[in-house]
């Protein structure tokens, strides 16, 4: 009975996946919408488009060129899916008990380099370090329950067209 009941759970989370998927897939995205959402939803506090917003978070200059559309909709969904080894974090104890956080780039025998919250690069050597830790997860929130599969749609619209120029 216990197999039946975790196959019962897994089936339900898997049709509760699959009905958000379908009907994302039913809803056809607005580029103009879904670049209006982009700027406004404070995605450009992290990420970077071209020349425009942070650089905290991935460039997103290409990424129509990277991701199908499932998966541009996983990343705003459940970002903390994927979190490819280039969009890490890293959280650095000094010795003096403060502590560091940003977007791991090179860690090494020495130092860590890291590019912290403000775009700045900082090269820690590790002896003036307590400790440190990558962090896994990723820091951009997850939109499930906080845009419709409408707005979602506009999103992974618009996204989808960013490409490499030719």
């Amino acid at each position: 009975m216990m197999v039946a009941a975790n196959a019962h759970t897994f089936s339900r989370a898997a049709a509760v996946g699959l009905l958000a998927l379908a009907q994302l897939l039913g809803q056809s995205g607005d580029l103009a919408r879904g670049k209006a959402l982009f700027q406004s939803g404070g995605c450009v506090n992290c990420h970077r488009i071209g020349d425009a917003g942070s650089r905290v978070g991935p460039n997103l200059s290409d990424i129509g060129d990277r991701r199908e559309a499932e998966r541009l909709q996983q990343s705003i969904l459940a970002p903390d899916d994927e979190v490819i080894p280039e969009n890490r974090y890293v959280n650095v104890t000094m010795k003096d008990g403060t502590t560091v956080r940003g977007r791991l780039l090179n860690h090494d025998g020495l130092s860590v380099q890291l590019m912290d919250s403000k775009e700045q690069l900082r090269s820690i050597e590790i002896s003036k370090m307590k400790g440190y830790a990558i962090v896994t997860k990723g820091l951009m929130p997850s939109f499930q329950g906080k845009l419709s599969a409408q707005d979602i749609a506009h999103l992974v619209t618009y996204l989808g067209s960013l490409k490499t120029p030719e």
